[in-house]
C-alpha cells in the first residue's frame, strides 16, 4: 500500500498518521506537530480479527465451521448459517455469538477464498 502525501500539516491530536506497517510512505512537505506519535505503522490484523472473532480462538473451531458451511454449499446461504448453531466455534463463543453476523462473514470469506488461502499458510 502506497500512502502520499504532500504538503500535509498534522498537530494536536494522539498519532499523527497510522497506516499499517508493510506501507510505502511517501511524504514532502509533512509537518506533525503536538502529537503523542507522529507515526504509527500497525501490524495487519490476524485472520481472526480480520473475522471478527477473538484472536485465543481455537483455530480448529474455525475450520470445523468452515467444513460445516462447504458441505452444506448447495442450500440457501439462511439454512447455512443456521448449520453453525450446534459447532463448537458458536458453543464456545456462547451468548456473545451473532449467528447470522458470523454466518454471512464466512460465508463471504469462503466464497472469495480468504479463509482457505489463510488456514492452508497457518496449518499447511
Amino acid at each position: 500500500m502506497a500512502l502520499i502525501l504532500n504538503n500535509v500539516r498534522i498537530e494536536n491530536c494522539g498519532i499523527g498518521i497510522s497506516a499499517p506497517r508493510d506501507a510505502h510512505i511517501h511524504a514532502t512537505g509533512l509537518e506533525i506537530t503536538n502529537t503523542k506519535q507522529a507515526i504509527l505503522l500497525r501490524d495487519p490484523p490476524t485472520l481472526f480479527q480480520a473475522l471478527g472473532l477473538p484472536s485465543n480462538t481455537p483455530p480448529q473451531y474455525l475450520i470445523e465451521a468452515l467444513k460445516i458451511l462447504e458441505k452444506n454449499s448447495m442450500h440457501a446461504p439462511a439454512q447455512r448459517i443456521e448449520q453453525l448453531r450446534e459447532s463448537r466455534l458458536v458453543k464456545w463463543l456462547g451468548i456473545a455469538a451473532d449467528l447470522t453476523g458470523l454466518g454471512t462473514t464466512l460465508i463471504s470469506a469462503q466464497t472469495q477464498g480468504l479463509v482457505s488461502s489463510a488456514i492452508e499458510k497457518m496449518f499447511g
